[in-house]
């Protein structure tokens, strides 16, 4: 039988997300995300700024919020949670969350609104982090990158049409993430000999 020389090739590619970019995207989807407050003129409540870092195997995030009426009121909001991607891997959420408002500088009748259980799970779902984009520039390097030649007499090439976050790992200074491509991609194989079985190529973004 005469082997296939052009297998189905399979990338995966590894990213560090530092928190403090986590907390520019986290932050540039909540500030879109305006909540009216249950009291009769209406003022809404909005994110200014989350701050994401590491919290043991978990997640935290400090979110700062600002109404529009109230005062002007302002807060911070302390949420903790286990990192969690959606099945498209491409958006980041938190599941078991904890929520803890900082009470300096509030009197009793706003904490009382701000433990409103409409406000709690409005802030619960804040800490959302969509990974598109970033995953857009990554799968854009990869392409880059091919043809490419892990070992001697292999070459991967082909296109990359997509990326997937596949497993996330929480560490002190950036959450480390794995991602797959996918696309049209095929391993050519240059040298005599017969081509193994088909391994993952792990290809470091530049």
């Amino acid at each position: 039988m005469t082997p296939d020389l052009h297998p189905a090739a399979s990338l995966t590619l590894p990213l560090r997300l530092p928190y403090s970019e986590l907390s520019r995207l986290g932050t540039a989807w909540a500030a879109e995300q305006v909540f009216t407050l249950p009291l009769p003129t209406a003022p809404t409540l909005r994110v200014t700024n989350i701050l994401l870092r590491a919290a043991g195997p978990r997640l935290s995030a400090a979110v700062s919020v600002q109404s529009n009426g109230l005062l002007g009121l302002k807060a911070t909001f302390d949420l903790s949670g286990t990192p969690v991607l959606d099945r498209a891997g491409q958006v980041l959420t938190l599941e078991d969350v904890a929520l803890n408002t900082r009470k300096d500088g509030l009197s009793g009748r706003l904490l009382s609104l701000l433990a409103d259980a409409r406000v709690t799970a409005y802030l619960a779902r804040l800490a959302r982090v969509d990974l598109g984009p970033r995953m857009a520039e990554l799968r854009a390097q990869a392409q880059d990158r091919l043809p490419l030649t892990p070992v001697d007499g292999i070459e991967v090439a082909g296109t990359v049409t997509r990326l997937a976050v596949t497993g996330l790992e929480v560490t002190p200074d950036a959450l480390l993430l794995t991602a797959v491509a996918g696309g049209d991609l095929r391993v050519t194989l240059k040298a005599d000999g017969v081509l193994p079985p088909a391994q993952p190529v792990t290809v470091k973004p530049r």
